[in-house]
């Protein structure tokens, strides 16, 4: 965090505005200046110097989350095969708040995405998140997934009708769902009781971007499972590929649904 100095100047000056207030009372006054916030609206004399701090303190968290929602919105990054389980833009806001996953905010007070700052911490989160996992990508070789997984994989049914297409995973648990569909959306809700029933629509021929790479992750504390369209690797121009990623205690699995299930449904349209 940048140390911020103030100075006798800056007490004397904020003295003579408010004659009433304690040295501690001007102290903090002082700070909320050098922080850029309104400290009029916490320049009360009948607060103590510590109840000061704590509305300055307030205050300064207030502006830090408006400035990191901003630049985080205009973030257009990847997170590789995180890409699949949250959104990116998300991810370093928590992360640049909350003081986790190896970066802080606490020493900038403004930072665009058109420098690298965001991408240099984005890195930061990515390798936090990989340290303690060995990371197969399997994608593009005749290696497959460990048995128990590769059997979640075979067992996902695709249903189509005249409207919508849907998966189903052979699974039972609580999970974290989150999905991505059309330009730039997502959407997620926490503590859903899925089970093999459970139908995630992942196309709407009625929605404006029917045609539109999507993505499906389920995530418990134990287990992720995720499948998302993505470009076609081949040179040649062909229907986009079907990506799967298993996320468990020791590994990161990334792999090619193909290989497992027919994926034409799903990619039907999308093109790389």
């Amino acid at each position: 965090m940048k140390e911020i100095k103030i100075e006798t100047a800056d007490l004397e000056r904020l003295s003579g505005i408010y004659p009433e207030m304690t040295e501690k009372q001007l102290y903090e006054i002082a700070r909320g200046e050098k922080e850029g916030i309104q400290f009029s609206l916490y320049a009360d004399k009948t607060l103590s110097p510590e109840e000061m701090a704590k509305k300055r303190e307030a205050l300064t968290l207030a502006k830090k989350r408006a400035v990191t929602a901003f630049e985080c919105r205009y973030f257009y990054g990847t997170m590789k095969y995180f890409d699949m389980v949250a959104s990116t833009r998300e991810m370093i806001f928590e992360s640049l708040i909350d003081e986790k996953n190896g970066v802080s905010y606490r020493d900038i007070d403004r930072w665009a995405s058109s420098n690298g700052q965001l991408q240099g911490k984005m890195m930061k989160i990515y390798e936090t998140l990989t340290k303690d996992k060995i990371v197969k990508d399997i994608f593009d070789s005749d290696e497959r997934l460990p048995e128990e997984y590769s059997n979640i994989i075979e067992g996902i049914k695709v249903e189509e009708n005249a409207f919508e297409t849907a998966v189903s995973f052979p699974l039972n648990m609580t999970a974290k769902v989150y999905k991505t569909f059309g330009k730039g959306a997502f959407d997620k809700n926490e503590n859903v009781a899925v089970t093999p029933e459970t139908r995630f629509i992942v196309k709407n021929k009625l929605s404006s971007y029917s045609e539109a790479h999507f993505s499906v992750s389920l995530e418990s504390e134990d287990l992720t499972v995720a499948i998302a369209t993505t470009p076609n690797r081949s040179a040649i121009k062909a229907d986009a590929d079907l990506a799967v990623l298993i996320i468990d205690k020791g590994h990161i699995y990334y792999d090619n649904a193909s290989k497992y299930m027919d994926v034409k449904l799903l990619v039907k349209g999308l093109r790389s």
